[in-house]
């Protein structure tokens, strides 16, 4: 009976001193938050309790139903298209609901982008989305929407247009 008491007053007062520095503001324990960053720049981060997503200092919010594919998350790693200067960089993530997913691309580097110096995919068509210029291209599985902010490319692969506007409108929040 002794170890019983002995046990549930170290609870007790683990449980005291647990609150005592959870109710200092300094402490924030929050499980709904998943961030990743490494020492090639690259940073991603994913509030769950409100589908934030916080991409090379970027955010948007990704549309409700949608939950992360983690397996799928790139964080700073070079990207190696021949399409790209040599030195750049990616971090991306998927977001699944059923059968339909959004993969948000963030190409960066020591070479900036330039609205003037990217040449789209061929059958991408100049376009203005959420006040956001780029270039939108429809195939079989959605769309693609690529543009150039702050620096780096930026690509949007959705199912359709609409869910790319509802992303790019929370960035103007």
């Amino acid at each position: 009976m002794k170890k019983i008491l002995m046990i549930g007053a170290i609870l007790l007062a683990i449980c005291i001193s647990v609150s005592a520095v959870s109710a200092d503001d300094s402490w924030i324990f929050n499980f709904s938050e998943s961030e990743s960053s490494n020492s090639n720049g690259g940073f991603f981060s994913l509030n769950t309790a409100n589908n934030l997503l916080e991409i090379q200092k970027l955010q948007y919010t990704i549309p409700d139903g949608y939950k992360e594919n983690e397996s799928f998350r790139t964080v700073g790693e070079n990207a190696n298209m021949n399409n790209l200067p040599e030195d750049t960089k990616i971090t991306a993530g998927e977001f699944i609901n059923g059968d339909d997913s959004i993969i948000v691309k963030v190409f960066f580097g020591d070479t900036t982008f330039e609205k003037d110096g990217y040449t789209p995919a061929e059958g991408a068509v100049e376009k203005e989305i959420a006040k956001q210029d780029g270039w939108l291209l429809e195939d079989e599985d959605g769309v693609t929407f690529n543009f150039v902010k702050d620096g780096k490319l930026v690509e949007i692969d959705a199912p359709d247009e609409k869910i790319v506007e509802e992303i790019l409108a929370s960035a103007e929040k």
